[in-house]
């Protein structure tokens, strides 16, 4: 695959895209793309012989195709010679010849002032501009969604600056120009768009402090918006390196008339991003050179936002619409990354502040300790003292006592012997007590047995286990089971 020819591809696409306001991949999918730089047709045939290409294809973008690829890889054409490259005798059919024009016209992208002379909206805007000096007319087109974006009103009589392609119509052979974008010109007429939208905005509620996103305590995935050139980003990092923050970038022209097209696409890009904060920050400048952080489109893209934004815009007297839409608004890309720090840096003053303060008290408690650890090295010292000097006395005490062991032991042993004998007469006491009573109970027992009776000719009648005391109790055909002394019968009533 020819990489060049495909990175040429790839940014005629891009400019094709945001020229008629579409995806990228609604121009030619990547793999169209990459089957043309890997391929390099150089027909109408070889283009067509593609997937994902067809003949309406071809009519729109086809001859450009094919210019791009004869430019990267004809030698005559880098030599710069076009006679080399087409033969001036050919002869072309009007509709070849109107293809030959929109391949070369349409790869050249202009940027035009003049002023609006008709407005026409048909689903597309249809309008003029004309020269102020001579009164030279070019027709133009735009996009209705390239018309929203760009967030102006277009009315006669304004001064504009466009940017686009020239393409030739050619069902009437027309000159038409294909509007990208398109800004204003003048002071007056940019403060009087401003001051409409500004009104508009606010009574939407956009502006309202009670929908201001809070910034997290302590951020630290960082979405960054600007452009990579210039002193301003070098500002930003430079003030916002130390605390460790996880920034990811995206470039963005911020002036200029292609400006609101890259921020919409940066805001975009990190609308769906795992992010604390969005920074979006530039230079200061006047009205004009801030037109892109004007934007309609672009404010509310903000405002829809899941994340809060910190809008860090330089601006003098006329505040960017974008920095009222902001959940925090600064002038300086340096004062953003300040707000940004100033968390961190409490936190930090706070650490320091403990820190001192675990030190002091660390100290204080060693002093503490070390004061106690004498108090009690004196009193173990008199512990130690008093212990042994009562050793000392019952050392000489046991001394003393040891002389009479001899007597006091015989002594014990006679007492425990008159006690032995003493335990042994009260047991036996108690056994013919024991003995006594045990006779006495089982007379008792024996004459109390309900069981005696039945040897007298009684007998026990049970109904369901149960004594039958009563005739009370029972029933004709209950069961009954009666019981003697020397077995039980079971009867029926009757």
């Amino acid at each position: 695959m020819n990489q060049p020819i495909l990175q040429k591809l790839r940014n005629w696409r891009s400019e094709v895209a945001q020229l008629e306001g579409a995806v990228p991949y609604r121009v030619f999918p990547n793999k169209v793309l990459e089957d043309i730089a890997r391929l390099k047709p150089t027909s109408k045939e070889d283009l067509l012989a593609i997937k994902g290409i067809r003949e309406k294809k071809f009519e729109k973008y086809g001859q450009t195709v094919l210019a791009i690829i004869n430019e990267s890889t004809s030698p005559e054409m880098k030599k710069g010679d076009p006679k080399k490259v087409r033969d001036k005798y050919q002869v072309y059919s009007v509709s070849g010849y109107l293809d030959f024009l929109n391949a070369n016209i349409s790869r050249e992208i202009f940027t035009i002032r003049g002023e609006i002379s008709s407005v026409s909206i048909k689903g597309q805007i249809y309008f003029s501009i004309k020269d102020k000096e001579d009164g030279s007319l070019l027709n133009c087109i735009m996009w209705n969604n390239v018309y929203q974006m760009c967030g102006i009103e277009v009315v006669e009589g304004m001064e504009v600056i466009i940017c686009g392609v020239a393409e030739v119509y050619k069902p009437y052979g027309k000159l038409t120009f294909k509007v990208g974008t398109i800004q204003l010109v003048g002071e007056g007429a940019l403060k009087k768009a401003y001051d409409k939208l500004k009104e508009k905005l606010e009574a939407d509620g956009l502006f309202d402090e009670s929908k201001k996103r809070a910034i997290p305590q302590f951020p630290n995935k960082i979405g960054l918006i600007t452009s990579r050139d210039g002193a301003v980003i070098n500002d930003f990092m430079s003030n916002v390196g130390r605390f460790g923050y996880n920034i990811s970038f995206m470039d963005s022209r911020v002036e200029g008339i292609g400006a609101t097209n890259d921020l919409l696409k940066a805001v975009k890009y990190f609308s769906n991003k795992d992010i604390d904060v969005l920074v979006i920050i530039r230079g200061g400048g006047s009205l004009e050179s801030l037109q892109a952080f004007n934007n309609e489109m672009l404010v509310r893209k903000i405002a829809e936002l899941k994340f809060p934004v910190i809008c860090g815009i330089g601006h003098d007297k006329d505040v960017p619409l974008l920095s009222y839409v902001a959940d925090k608004s600064v002038s300086t890309p340096t004062a953003v990354a300040q707000t940004l720090n100033k968390s961190w840096e409490q936190a930090l003053e706070r650490a320091n502040l403990y820190e001192k303060t675990i030190i002091l008290k660390y100290e204080n408690c060693l002093k503490d300790t070390n004061y106690s650890l004498n108090n009690l090295s004196a009193s173990l010292i008199n512990f130690y003292q008093f212990i042994f000097e009562r050793f000392d006395g019952y050392s000489k005490e046991i001394k003393n006592n040891i002389s009479n062991m001899n007597q006091i032991i015989r002594h014990e042993k006679y007492k425990i012997k008159k006690i032995g004998e003493l335990i042994n007469a009260g047991f036996r006491s108690l056994k013919r007590r024991a003995e006594m009573e045990l006779d006495n109970f089982e007379k008792v027992i024996n004459q109390n047995n309900p069981e005696r009776q039945l040897k007298l000719g009684y007998s026990i009648v049970t109904l369901r286990e149960k004594v039958v005391r009563s005739i009370t109790q029972v029933k004709r055909g209950d069961l009954l089971s009666s019981k003697f002394g020397d077995g039980s019968i079971e009867s029926e009533v009757k």
